[in-house]
């Protein structure tokens, strides 16, 4: 908000609380549009979010405007509205209320009696049917107090035409077919409320299954929801982890696959973190909570998928317009079709018209599509207009380190000088056991670039060389004896040093300018050299070769044009050290941030897929070329040495075709998508420097095992594994796209094909409550399709070690 002072601008900070209602008599979206349209123009409410499928409504809103107030705004329009506590956990099993329960009750009775009415007449006692039939009219009195609840809310719903119908036949005097139409109400009430309650099990089952209760120390459980930060929980073989925690006693292998995708089981022990979600393998564990159960790890991932499902997608707005004028159209061609064909066929049409599996069309699918990203794919969506942007997203920036690399050293090359005593392999086992003294990430690199997978280096009975004498050079390398021989790894200047200390410096001080920077040894064998050849050019002898090198010099020298030669052949890119051996330089080695195995292949599928990848990186060309070459992204695609601003201008222009005016001045506004096109442009980045272009792309995912909590916040998903994952979550995205075009196509088809069965043949009401409930009973069975989709990850590449030892 800016004040009313030209060229003056103050930023007013509103501070937004959440309130969770849940709404008993919210069915279809017929009543979510109701209740944004009653709530959304309010000012000091910022966001409505409502899931039908689990009948609650979340309100952001400021501290203008109580909770209570909400509720009895709802409650006004007979909503059954009531505050529930967002901490609470919920369970996988039945969220039915004791009033639900006496309903469904109620509505069974009702489907037995009519079910009886039909067959008393085949046995003799039509009287007595003829009774029943008109139980079963009174006992449809939920339908006619939904129906009151609509007139009262200005609002018609299918329950208020419904209840036309079943008056339309009482007038006409058939009994029977009224105790049909509410026979059949009931049935698909009854239907639809189970079928919402399993899918919405089927919902939290796939992304929350903790248990009820939770064994603590001397025995007993506590119940789920009483355990806080700072208790002390028993974990025993097949348990979930209910909160997150740290190890205080006890050993364990924990199968993390649900939290990290990680598929080999992780040992803990006392000092190590727990998420909740993962389960015990082997062992038991004493684990002290750090987080209340609502807090953890996996009631975030819960909380996420649930926030997602209750916003409003750009079909679900589409459709709610659509739907606007569509029942006003359908009440006239009744009343048209009425006058024409009867009083049987207004009641036809208009209880065929109802646009509920319309409205419904979107929302279960996405819903449904949401829960598989996050359970299966690891992949927290946090809007639906996100997934409906992946859907038809076009190209998408790719951050280099953390997300294309591992953001971690690793050993590219080992080259051995040419004629060296030592082999490559002695020189890696060499290397290996020297580095394995150090714990810095270097080392930890060169040691795990030997081992390999550790399980399998054990299982083979070897082992490291013994080490003696171990000794750290500053940040210039290391050092110890091993097998007899001293040998050092480091940098150029630990080479350097290396070479000074092997010898004593007997040099005099007239040494030229541009010998100033050698080492000593080495001026003073140039000094003789020359010295050597002066004396045999003055003696008549001709061209002297003079004394050679010494051999330690001449093999720096060597080992320093060897470096500069494997270093251009990876494009300038990466550290060297240098392996010495008593002395003498032994090898070269190179080591660069690795290529993740699966970003190749990645990056492939993307592509595959009309996506566009495009690499976007604040390091070095020479780095960014090198892994652009390795994973596929062409040299126009590729951009190097970009601040976050840089990369926030080109997600933005690829986000404008090449006909259309681009912005030119991104800094004329602090909103991050200041400036975007109608392309849709996705981004993947991991720091804080993609924040910008992360708020700034149609879809911005960020890495959560490496994003700090800033690019959690900017981005629109959150991806809890590794990138192998987009392609998949792309393809689901489009599956989950064209079944939603398909529930409306199916919804409307059948809309229309009952209003022109009833305007040239004429039906019977009880077809037309079929068609209009079983429509939607259809929808909302093919929009379950999400869930039993199988999309594989991209394949990682082999990885071999350009040394041969991997």
């Amino acid at each position: 908000r800016t004040d009313a002072s030209p060229g003056h601008f103050a930023t007013v900070l509103v501070m937004l609380r959440s309130t969770v209602v849940r709404v008993d008599h919210l069915c279809c979206g017929m009543e979510a549009k109701l209740i944004r349209d009653m709530l959304g123009p309010l000012e000091a409410v910022a966001e409505v979010k409502i899931s039908v499928t689990d009948r609650r409504v979340n309100v952001e809103h400021t501290d203008g405007l109580a909770p209570e107030s909400i509720v009895d705004m709802l409650n006004r329009k007979h909503l059954g509205a009531s505050l529930q506590d967002k901490s609470v956990v919920e369970s996988v099993g039945s969220s039915f209320n004791h009033a639900e329960i006496v309903r469904l009750t109620v509505n069974a009775t009702q489907i037995v009696l009519f079910a009886a009415t039909l067959a008393l007449p085949r046995v003799g006692f039509p009287k007595m049917a003829y009774g029943l039939a008109w139980a079963c009219v009174a006992m449809s009195v939920a339908l006619f107090h939904e129906a009151y609840l609509a007139l009262r809310r200005r609002s018609p719903n299918v329950e208020l035409m419904m209840a036309i119908a079943v008056v339309g036949a009482l007038v006409q005097g058939n009994v029977v077919e009224a105790a049909s139409v509410g026979a059949l109400v009931t049935l698909m009430d009854l239907v639809k409320v189970c079928a919402l309650e399993a899918v919405g099990r089927r919902l939290r089952g796939s992304v929350v299954s903790e248990p009820l209760g939770v064994e603590v120390p001397g025995g007993g459980k506590v119940p789920l929801a009483s355990l806080a930060a700072g208790d002390v929980y028993l974990l025993r073989v097949g348990d979930v982890v209910p909160a997150d925690g740290r190890v205080v006693a006890g050993t364990a292998a924990l199968d993390e696959s649900r939290v990290s995708g990680e598929a080999m089981p992780q040992a803990k022990r006392k000092g190590d973190s727990v998420l909740s979600g993962a389960i015990v393998s082997a062992g038991y564990l004493h684990v002290r909570a750090e987080a209340p159960v609502s807090g953890s790890f996996q009631a975030r991932v819960a909380s996420a998928v649930e926030e997602a499902k209750t916003t409003l997608s750009e079909m679900e707005e589409l459709v709610g317009r659509f739907a606007t004028w569509y029942t006003p159209t359908v009440l006239g061609l009744a009343v048209a079709l009425g006058l024409y064909k009867g009083f049987q066929q207004f009641l036809v049409v208009v209880v065929a018209g109802c646009p509920c599996a319309l409205l419904g069309a979107a929302p279960f699918v996405q819903g449904a599509t949401l829960t598989l990203l996050a359970g299966r794919h690891r992949l927290l969506v946090k809007h639906a207009r996100t997934l409906e942007a992946l859907a038809v997203m076009q190209a998408i920036g790719l951050d280099k380190t953390g997300t294309l690399t591992t953001g971690h050293f690793e050993l590219l090359r080992l080259e051995p000088l040419p004629g060296a005593a030592h082999t490559r392999q002695v020189l890696h086992r060499w290397v290996a056991a020297v580095e394995d003294q150090d714990n810095h990430p270097l080392a930890r690199s060169l040691v795990a670039s030997y081992k390999g997978c550790v399980a399998d280096f054990v299982a083979s009975g070897e082992s490291l060389p013994a080490t003696s004498g171990y000794q750290r050079h500053g940040r210039d390398g290391v050092s110890a004896t091993v097998e007899g021989r001293r040998v050092g790894v480091g940098n150029l200047a630990f080479l350097e040093a290396a070479l000074r200390s092997s010898q004593a410096d007997d040099d005099d001080d007239d040494d030229d300018d541009d010998e100033s920077e050698m080492p000593p040894r080495l001026r003073a064998a140039l000094r003789r050299r020359r010295e050597q050849e002066k004396a045999a050019a003055a003696a008549g002898k001709g061209e002297h070769a003079g004394e050679p090198l010494p051999a330690a010099v001449a093999a720096a020298d060597a080992a320093q044009r060897l470096a500069a030669e494997i270093t251009s052949e990876q494009a300038g890119s990466g550290s060297v050290l240098y392996v010495i051996v008593d002395g003498v330089v032994g090898g070269v080695m190179l080591l660069d941030d690795a290529l993740k195995p699966q970003a190749a292949a990645t990056v492939q599928q993307l592509r595959g897929l009309g996506v566009r990848p495009i690499l976007l990186t604040g390091d070095r060309s020479a780095a960014a070329r090198r892994v652009a070459r390795a994973v596929g992204i062409g040299e126009a695609d590729t951009h190097a040495g970009l601040l976050p601003a840089d990369k926030q201008r080109i997600i933005l222009a690829h986000t404008w075709p090449q006909d259309e005016p681009r912005a030119q001045d991104l800094e004329q506004s602090m909103l991050p998508r200041a400036g975007r096109g109608p392309l849709v442009v996705g981004f993947v980045g991991d720091g804080l420097n993609d924040c910008p272009a992360l708020a700034s792309a149609h879809v911005g995912i960020v890495l959560q095992e490496v994003g700090t909590q800033a690019t959690v916040d900017a981005a629109s998903a959150v991806l809890q594994v590794d990138i192998d994952q987009l392609p998949a979550a792309v393809t689901i995205a489009r599956r989950a796209r064209r079944l939603v075009l398909t529930n409306l196509l199916l919804a409307l088809s059948i809309n229309v094909a009952v209003i022109g069965l009833a305007a040239t043949c004429g039906l019977p009401l009880w077809l037309s409550v079929l068609s209009d409930s079983g429509g939607l009973l259809v929808v909302l069975a093919n929009s379950l399709w999400p869930l039993t989709w199988r999309v594989g990850q991209a394949a990682p590449r082999a990885r071999h070690n350009s040394f041969g030892l991997g």
